[in-house]
């Protein structure tokens, strides 16, 4: 089989599952493990693919629609709601990104607080909060018909305006190699300035972000936690202590 063929074969392998490992590879293409390292390695240089340890990850460039991440793993961000809605003091001032877990945030606080100054660039999120919080200010900028959320430039010179206590941010992917990811760089600077202009910022990533990579890195504030349902692995685990950001697993609270 052909150098290209063979690579044509596995970013098609990559279509059909998020992630791929050397051992399986092996197997399909009938070549050697160190053949397959390189063709993933040649891959990863071209932007096609991400190369983990012991495979490969998909590049994620496009987020899947929000009623499908709503319906997964229900139970994880439910948890990641209630925890939240507990930590945070009525009267506290909040920026609430957009995704599936903020969503579900949103609503545990429209039901439990009446006094919160909510910054939002998301048109659910600030529909949802708007009849029991105090003040909604919804961000401008350019809209994502799929999303209903507020990105770009604008956006991004609006909220530097203001100052938070918290904020609750959603991203594509926590992993190894690549730490915390974005799909695009666009909404990557939106999440850090979120973190850079508030006291206390939570990355909300539920257990089914493990090991996914999206297309752009996000620096980590230093005042910010990524809040899970699950403990990561011991690879990811190592990986996020080695980078100094801090993980709060609701499984040992």
């Amino acid at each position: 089989m052909l150098a290209n063929e063979r690579r044509t074969r596995i970013i098609l392998e990559l279509s059909r599952q998020s992630t791929v490992s050397i051992r399986d590879l092996t197997e399909k293409l009938g070549v050697s493990r160190e053949t397959v390292r390189k063709d993933l390695e040649r891959l990863s240089q071209e932007g096609k693919l991400n190369q983990v340890r012991g495979g490969a990850v998909r590049v994620m460039d496009w987020e899947p629609p929000i009623a499908d991440r709503l319906q997964t793993n229900i139970s994880g961000k439910s948890r990641i709601a209630n925890y939240v809605v507990d930590i945070i003091p009525d009267g506290a001032s909040v920026i609430i990104d957009s995704g599936s877990t903020t969503l579900i945030v949103s609503r545990c606080l429209a039901r439990t607080h009446t006094a919160l100054t909510i910054y939002t660039n998301d048109l659910k999120i600030a529909m949802t909060v708007g009849p029991t919080a105090k003040e909604v200010i919804l961000l401008g900028g350019r809209m994502d018909p799929r999303e209903h959320a507020v990105f770009g430039f604008d956006a991004i010179e609006h909220l530097k305006k203001y100052r938070a206590d918290f904020a609750l941010i959603g991203v594509a992917g926590v992993s190894v190699d690549n730490l915390v990811t974005d799909f695009s760089r666009e909404t990557a600077v939106l999440r850090e300035e979120m973190m850079s202009v508030s006291a206390k910022s939570y990355i909300l990533a539920d257990s089914s972000k493990f090991g996914m990579v999206g297309r752009a890195r996000i620096t980590v504030g230093k005042d910010t936690s990524i809040l899970s349902d699950e403990p990561p692995n011991p690879d990811l685990g190592d990986a996020l202590r080695t980078a100094g950001i801090d993980f709060v697993s609701l499984a040992d609270t």
